[in-house]
């Protein structure tokens, strides 16, 4: 009985050093991180002064696997060069750079479109991308940001001058002789601020616009 309670505690302690090992391995290889050239030269270095592949992954930080792994690939290409990860292409992007020029030009054009609206514009350029995408590509790639309009004055200072001397001009003609003026067009003047939410221009403080990060740091800088 003594001698197969021993059997299982043997048995025990190594299948938990067999999952202890494992484990590592997964923890170290499935944060999917390429090894960079400096550890990649420590592994080739250790190996050819005799050590393990066991010590040399624990004296590295690193698991077994990928120890064993790259003293492979350093002796199948000869035992001389030391090999380096070659980069990984990722992802095709969603939006290629037709797709981008497109839009940079929407928005010149109109800078208060927004992702959704500009998907909704471009169903055949932007069909399969999403509206988060289309946002992310505006912020990080064109390097647009969103930001509120400037409210300008209803009146500038010019304006202002003007229909004063207009008015003091004209101040003592009759109805007779505004009668003879021919009026080619009318127009809505808004005179008040409190009007300002039926304005339909996109100087509008109710909407924001996309500006690019060089315009926002030029403006910042003049002011």
């Amino acid at each position: 009985m003594g001698a197969v309670c021993k059997l299982l505690s043997r048995g025990l302690v190594v299948f938990l050093r067999f999952v202890l090992c494992f484990c590592l391995n997964i923890s170290v290889m499935g944060s999917g991180t390429e090894l960079g050239r400096d550890t990649i030269v420590a592994i080739i270095t250790l190996y050819k002064e005799g050590y393990k592949c066991k010590d040399i992954a624990t004296r590295v930080g690193i698991g077994v696997r990928q120890v064993q792994k790259w003293i492979k690939k350093f002796r199948d290409g000869g035992g001389e060069d030391i090999l380096t990860p070659k980069p990984r292409s990722g992802r095709p992007r969603k939006i290629q750079n037709r797709t981008s020029k497109v839009i940079k030009r929407q928005l010149d054009k109109n800078p208060t479109l927004t992702a959704r609206k500009l998907k909704e514009n471009n169903p055949a350029l932007l069909q399969d991308v999403s509206v988060r995408c289309i946002s992310d590509h505006l912020l990080k790639d064109l390097q647009y940001r969103s930001c509120c309009a400037k409210v300008l004055p209803l009146l500038s200072a010019k304006n202002v001058r003007d229909r004063i001397a207009f008015s003091k001009k004209y101040k003592d003609w009759t109805l007779e002789d505004w009668e003879q003026v021919l009026w080619s067009d009318e127009s809505t003047f808004v005179v008040s601020s409190g009007c300002r939410s039926k304005r339909k221009n996109w100087q509008d403080a109710s909407h924001n616009v996309w500006r690019r990060s060089s315009s926002l740091e030029e403006n910042r800088l003049a002011n």
